[in-house]
């Protein structure tokens, strides 16, 4: 199921990315690419949080494939001049 582009639904879902990735190391990879590198050992509770901003970001490629491929930057940008500076509230 795709998201349409500029809708109140892609606002929330790209919000939630944007939110899910920080502080994560997996954050830096682009939309629909982060993974897990077994190299880097980290806490559980952020381990849990990494495992699940990866399955989400895969996720959410699938549903905006018109924003696939794009970095944190450029998604956080992309999200600022459609919707705004605010993160939608959990």
């Amino acid at each position: 199921m795709t998201v349409e582009p500029g809708s109140e639904e892609e606002r929330l879902l790209i919000g939630r990315w944007i939110k899910m990735g920080q502080g994560l190391i997996v954050g830096g990879s682009a939309l629909g690419e982060s993974y897990l590198d077994p190299n880097i050992t980290r806490p559980d509770d952020v381990q849990k949080k990494s495992e699940e901003y990866v399955r989400y970001d895969h996720d959410l490629a699938e549903k905006v494939p018109h924003l696939k491929g794009r970095f944190r930057w450029d998604l956080e940008k992309y999200y600022r001049e459609l919707y705004g500076p605010y993160l939608p509230k959990d």
